[in-house]
């Protein structure tokens, strides 16, 4: 199962001096990597570029605890010192394939509302093997037809709490490099394994022949959650839109689950409903594990 980001230890590395960054290679606005930064940001790069724009220390420290590579690192000095931004900076330029000092002019061009010292980088996302893993106490989340980074983002970070395999993507209009995805994630977009279908039908054969049970979320599901059998065996949860919910090829011939709502609204937003659902499966799976029973045994 992949493993959350915050348990990862920072992998051993050469002692950095934060003074290098004084020694950085000045480069202005017009700037082949200035602008891939300025249109990784934006959203404007192709997919199949596969990387993402990231800024902060934060973000920077998420980085150095995956195995992400940093194509390009770009520093703004600034007028105050920071010496933990400045640390942090450092490692990653070690880790930087190419490493830049810009002003704080550019930085307001490349990044509007960012403020000296910063530090903003691409980085290239993992490129995943195209399986999904059979048997066992797996769990997989599938998100259709999703079509904010935001909501991307937060489902990727819900999947990583829940210790799930592997996210599919059907019908998805929304990219896993979009840096909303990235910072609504809270960089678990590095290392939560993702694997997007042009169709269902492919997704939907690759499940079962993994053998897998698929259960679609849907509010007028005929079963609740609770009595679903959720995480009994090899688990796809299925989430749709918010807008117009899941694709119909998802619901023929598979199990609708509802939440039952207990006060007005008649639903959940798609990201609290996918924590639900992956809850309650993580949990009766650990169950039965703990009992000495294997997910999918008769008992």
């Amino acid at each position: 199962m992949p493993t959350p980001h915050l348990s990862l230890p920072r992998p051993a590395e050469t002692v950095v001096d934060p003074s290098a960054l004084a020694r950085l290679p000045h480069a202005g606005a017009s700037h082949d990597a200035v602008r891939r930064y300025s249109r990784a940001r934006r959203n404007l790069l192709p997919r199949s570029d596969h990387v993402t724009a990231v800024a902060g220390g934060w973000a920077h420290e998420v980085v150095l605890g995956s195995d992400a590579d940093v194509e390009t690192l770009l520093w703004c000095p600034g007028d105050r010192a920071h010496p933990s931004l400045e640390a942090t900076a450092a490692h990653v330029v070690h880790r930087a394939g190419s490493a830049l000092q810009i002003s704080a002019r550019t930085l307001a061009r490349i990044h509007p509302g960012l403020t000296a010292p910063a530090v903003v980088s691409v980085v290239r996302l993992p490129r995943w093997p195209a399986t999904l893993r059979p048997g066992g106490d797996g769990l997989v989340l599938v998100a259709d037809g999703i079509e904010y980074a935001g909501n991307l983002g937060t489902l990727i970070r819900t999947a990583d709490a829940c210790a799930v395999d592997t996210l599919v993507l059907t019908r998805v209009t929304a990219r896993v490099t979009h840096p909303k995805a990235f910072a609504a994630s809270r960089g678990t977009v590095l290392t939560m394994p993702v694997l997007e279908y042009a169709d269902v039908a492919s997704a939907r054969a690759d499940l079962v022949a993994a053998g897998f049970t698929t259960y679609v979320a849907d509010p007028a599901g005929a079963t609740s959650y609770r009595h679903a059998g959720l995480g009994s065996g090899p688990t796809a949860v299925v989430v749709g839109s918010e807008s117009d919910g899941v694709a119909q090829e998802w619901r023929t011939g598979l199990t609708r689950v509802s939440i039952p709502m207990r006060g007005r609204a008649d639903s959940l937003n798609v990201a609290a409903s996918a924590a639900v659902l992956l809850f309650e499966a993580r949990a009766r799976s650990d169950e039965a594990v703990g009992h000495g029973v294997r997910p999918g045994d008769q008992v």
